[in-house]
């Protein structure tokens, strides 16, 4: 089937920022070549999707593309397949059948975090990849906000009575680097990295609070010395991790992890 930028059909809209979706799409493209199968997990309509899938079919690839949304008939890829998942994060796919997932801006938007990590380390191999990208709700500015009004950015008060898992309206789990890591750890993967997709200027200018971050961190990481040394020794990573450059000011956080 031909590209919908050649024959004019509507291309797919993105519902999350260009320089995200540049981002995971590098962090793809080295391991496109040797993957059976790779997994978009909340594909939206479809438009990073497209850029992988016209990648895999200009180079030749013998790699297959899958995708999954809660709203599969949005879907805007036909040579795709996409599968419908829920707001819990099941993946309707075998166990141990997927070489390198994805999931753009999603993990916010569901009810059960721990089920989603554990559903997709099932259906990745050993050895398998993921990337994941979710709202930074640990810069400064973010931090800040949180401090003054109670929500952390991109965060608020939720329709009680309505349904909007899609927009913004969705955003019902803010979730930290730390927990991420925490509950990748638990469902059996490593964390091999953390990035944003770009430094926030009001973030960057908020770095004059660095020293009263570290302070707080060092006052967090010597009580755990103390109190539970064994938990403080296997937390070491994520703790620093914190308080990396990026998670200080970047938008998005973009973790690449690796099935155990």
């Amino acid at each position: 089937m031909m590209n919908p930028a050649v024959t004019g059909a509507p291309m797919p809209v993105s519902y999350s920022l260009p320089k995200t979706n540049a981002k995971v799409f590098a962090l793809l493209e080295p391991y496109l070549a040797q993957a059976g199968l790779v997994l978009d997990i909340g594909a939206g309509e479809g438009y990073l999707a497209r850029r992988v899938h016209d990648l895999i079919t200009s180079k030749g690839y013998a790699t297959k593309l899958e995708a999954c949304d809660l709203f599969p008939d949005n879907f805007r890829v036909p040579e795709v397949r996409c599968h419908a998942i829920n707001l819990h994060g099941g993946l309707p796919l075998d166990d141990q059948s997927v070489d390198l997932a994805y999931s753009v801006e999603v993990l916010e938007h569901l009810e059960d975090q721990f089920l989603f990590f554990r559903e997709v380390h099932r259906v990745l191999r050993p050895g398998g990849r993921f990337v994941l990208t979710t709202p930074n709700v640990l810069s400064l500015t973010s931090r800040v906000r949180t401090l003054v009004a109670g929500f952390p950015e991109l965060f608020g008060p939720l329709p009680i009575h309505g349904y909007d898992p899609q927009h913004v309206g969705g955003h019902i789990h803010p979730v930290s680097m730390y927990y991420i890591s925490y509950m990748a750890e638990k469902a059996g993967f490593r964390v091999t990295g953390c990035s944003t997709d770009r430094v926030k200027s009001g973030s960057a200018a908020l770095l004059v609070l660095w020293p009263l971050v570290q302070l707080g961190s060092a006052i967090v990481a010597m009580h755990a010395r103390r109190k539970t040394p064994a938990i403080y020794a296997e937390n070491r990573e994520h703790l620093a991790r914190m308080n990396s450059f990026a998670v200080l000011t970047g938008r998005t956080m973009i973790v690449e992890m690796e099935r155990r």
